[in-house]
């Protein structure tokens, strides 16, 4: 059964996601879909089965366990069938699952009609250290870890559509870092150790058994470059769970939560609009990949051309959210370098004075 969840955990984060690790961020694919393990192939056990995918394509899809509550997200999980595009079944070590894809469309309609957020495919990159007990000493889980602990941060993480990394711990990590710097919370090791990894955040985080039988859990959220010192993290968490899968799935609810925050968008209401102008434009195949980058962002509403000059584009967007969450997306995106642009204000009076600038932002595409 461990073996399973691992094999499928791979076979889901192979499918889901696509990590740029020299450009920080990740996208994430195949929202619509989801692995559910049967015992059988029985109706009963199948509309079960639609119901638990559908609401990981929704959690997926939004971030948010509260989204699960919506009076209109709990009646369509009760009834999964409207928005199925097709399902079948899989084997996987001895072990069946019920594989189901839902209408992508749909799931996005359903989450902006209920006035939910909604999380987009680009999505951070984050780099877990976590220091664990083992064998009555402290280890950092690593990436090449057959121990239980990193199959469940992989399956759990995927669930979420959550794109994270765990370190290497080879020589280099070796020489600089140790748990005892993860478990006593010392950003500045941690951070400096981070670097190799060109993630959007870390997180240190450690699990440890209590005198009551239970385990104690503490993590802290940093972004991986910061213009101000690493004083106070973005988040923190700390609680008592029962055992180690729970509380690596706290650890990666807190990571979602925050992440949902700040880069998933809900329809304000309202009509906000704002233009954007891409340079170097050499040709048209360019013009229609920013066209559908931009149509893909959360907070994208519509998207139109409205002026090319040479090689200058400016797009008209409509958006579900601000400018603050449109910028907050493209920062994310490796495909896309800013130029800020100072420009001179017209002095309009006979002061000699120099006239003062104001700042704008140019927008190059990289492409692939």
């Amino acid at each position: 059964m461990f073996r399973t969840t691992f094999l499928v955990s791979l076979l889901l984060s192979a499918a889901a996601l696509s990590v740029t690790t020299s450009a920080m961020a990740a996208e994430v694919s195949q929202l619509d879909e989801s692995f559910v393990k049967v015992e059988d192939r029985a109706v009963k056990t199948r509309n079960e089965a639609l119901k638990q995918a559908l609401q990981n394509v929704i959690l997926k899809n939004s971030g948010s366990q509260s989204a699960l509550m919506a009076p209109s997200i709990a009646s369509s999980i009760n009834k999964p069938t409207s928005l199925i595009r097709q399902y079948g079944y899989k084997e996987i070590d001895g072990e069946q699952y019920l594989h189901a894809s839902f209408d992508h469309q749909k799931i996005i309609r359903l989450l902006r009609d209920a006035q939910l957020p909604v999380w987009g495919q680009q999505r951070p990159l984050t780099l877990i250290w976590l220091s664990l007990d083992a064998d009555g000493s402290r280890k950092i889980l690593n990436d090449s870890s057959t121990d239980e602990s990193r199959q469940t941060i992989t399956a759990t993480a995927n669930q979420r559509g959550l794109p994270v990394l765990l370190p290497l711990m080879d020589l280099d990590d070796s020489m600089v870092i140790a748990a005892n710097d993860v478990r006593g919370m010392f950003n500045d090791v941690v951070a400096s150790a981070s670097q190799r990894y060109n993630t959007d955040y870390f997180v240190m985080a450690s699990i440890e058994p209590s005198a009551d039988g239970l385990l104690n859990y503490n993590m802290a959220l940093y972004p991986s470059v910061s213009d101000e010192p690493l004083f106070a993290p973005l988040i923190q968490d700390e609680g008592k769970v029962a055992d180690a899968d729970s509380a690596m799935g706290a650890i990666l609810l807190a990571l979602s939560e925050y992440y949902v925050g700040q880069y998933a968008v809900a329809d304000s209401g309202e009509a906000l609009q704002t233009q954007i102008t891409f340079i170097d434009i050499t040709d048209r195949k360019q013009l229609v990949d920013i066209e559908k980058y931009l149509q893909q962002l959360s907070a994208v509403k519509r998207v139109s051309l409205t002026t090319l000059r040479g090689v200058t584009a400016k797009f008209s967007l409509d958006l579900f959210g601000s400018e603050d969450d449109l910028q907050r997306l493209i920062n994310l995106e490796s495909k896309i370098r800013q130029q800020v642009v100072q420009r001179p204000i017209a002095n309009e009076s006979l002061d000699p004075l120099p006239v003062s600038q104001t700042q704008s932002t140019n927008y190059i595409w990289l492409g692939n």
